[in-house]
């Protein structure tokens, strides 16, 4: 079983990367909360969707990942 010295390691590193993702994301980050914000009364799965790809590519740029 992991120390919790060992998770608190991989839990500080999970924040460091995602911090590093929305730092390099800003902008389509807050165009996507102000989305989220203005239609917040009739929020669904599918309001916002371009907003969200866009920031969702740009977070998978950064992140050299894809999820």
């Amino acid at each position: 079983m992991p120390s919790q010295q060992h998770q608190a390691n991989k839990a500080r590193r999970l924040v460091l990367t995602l911090e590093k993702g929305l730092t390099n994301c800003a902008t389509e980050a807050a165009t996507y909360g102000k989305c989220v914000v203005a239609n917040v009364e009739a929020v669904g799965k599918h309001t916002c969707e371009a907003q969200f790809q866009t920031f969702k590519a740009c977070a998978q740029k950064a992140l050299g990942r894809k999820w």
